[in-house]
């Protein structure tokens, strides 16, 4: 059986859970963390599936997975796809309770999908669990690592067994450490997966805001090798984060040269928006209020026009930014 397997059940029920019009079976879906131990025994009772927790316990010392534990359960019980998969669902949970001595990668990667859901959903209050499972993580792509395994082909066999986006998680997570002021902990954590990651240029954004916070005499080095990515791989959101960055203590011609490099990027209105906001800030930041309010009046001037209708790019009011920031 293909590890992914529950991966696939707990993307379906986070998708369900957002959409709830999705058709799908109750069992694709249900909170198997939330039964009761009988009602597990008795849903496989149901597919002539007889266990108790010694027989389970049993089966489960002969196997080191709950994938071949289901295997091994159902080699001589030819079903179909779907009710297969059934069984799976409640053998993994089983193995879930009984057997946590026995670690595996689906196992882990479904506790690491549970403790990223409920952070999402701000269920935890304390964020002591998930630092000890990205721990583990590393722990367990250091070993990988160690072995020869590409860093980052390491990351990505993690990756496809959760069932949320781990690389976006990780940003976040790590974003709202510097948010919190946690700047040690942020370290440790961009320190930690700097090697593994794919996208290592939004990496380099938050330790550009890290050195924004803690040391900003080095900041205009990192950020000149961050202007390099920006050059050679044009993005919108990527030059407005940076640029987000510049406006907490970055240097003038930096912010003006990388405003340059964003106004052909931008589409819509709203996009010239954001970029008038940042630029306003900016310009706070260093206490130009004569400038700032030509940025606020160019914002005012403009707040009529419908915020998804196309930038028009030869707007006086580009050349009304750039005089304000020169």
């Amino acid at each position: 059986m293909q590890i992914e397997c529950k991966t696939l059940y707990n993307l379906l029920r986070m998708n369900w859970l957002r959409h709830p019009a999705i058709m799908v079976e109750p069992w694709q879906v249900d909170d198997y963390r939330a039964m009761q131990i009988e009602s597990i025994f008795q849903r496989l009772a149901a597919e002539e599936i007889y266990l108790d927790r010694v027989s389970f316990l049993a089966l489960a010392g002969e196997t080191d997975t709950p994938e071949d534990c289901t295997e091994a359960l159902l080699v001589d019980l030819p079903m179909d796809p779907s009710t297969h998969d059934k069984i799976y669902l409640l053998i993994f949970e089983l193995w879930r309770r009984f057997v946590p001595e026995k670690q595996c990668l689906s196992i882990f990667c479904d506790e690491l999908d549970q403790q990223i859901d409920l952070y999402d959903r701000g269920k935890i209050s304390e964020t002591g669990t998930i630092q000890d499972i990205l721990d583990n993580l590393v722990v367990i792509l250091d070993e990988n690592a160690d072995q020869g395994v590409n860093p980052c082909e390491a990351f990505a066999s993690v990756s496809k067994l959760c069932a949320h986006d781990l690389e976006t998680f990780l940003y976040d997570f790590i974003a709202d450490q510097l948010d919190r002021h946690n700047y040690t902990y942020a370290a440790e954590l961009l320190d930690d997966f700097k090697a593994y990651v794919q996208e290592i240029k939004w990496f380099e954004l938050l330790h550009a805001r890290l050195i924004a916070a803690t040391d900003q005499a080095q900041l205009g080095l990192i950020i000149q090798e961050i202007m390099e990515w920006a050059k050679e791989q044009p993005d919108l959101e990527f030059n407005f984060e940076l640029l987000s960055i510049l406006a907490l203590g970055g240097g003038k011609d930096l912010f003006l040269s990388l405003v340059k490099q964003s106004l052909p990027l931008l589409r819509t209105e709203d996009d010239f928006r954001d970029l008038l906001a940042i630029s306003a800030d900016f310009l706070q930041g260093l206490d130009y209020d004569s400038k700032e309010l030509i940025v606020q009046g160019i914002v005012k001037k403009r707040s009529g026009i419908a915020s998804e209708r196309p930038f028009d790019h030869k707007s006086s009011d580009v050349n009304g930014l750039l005089e304000a920031l020169k």
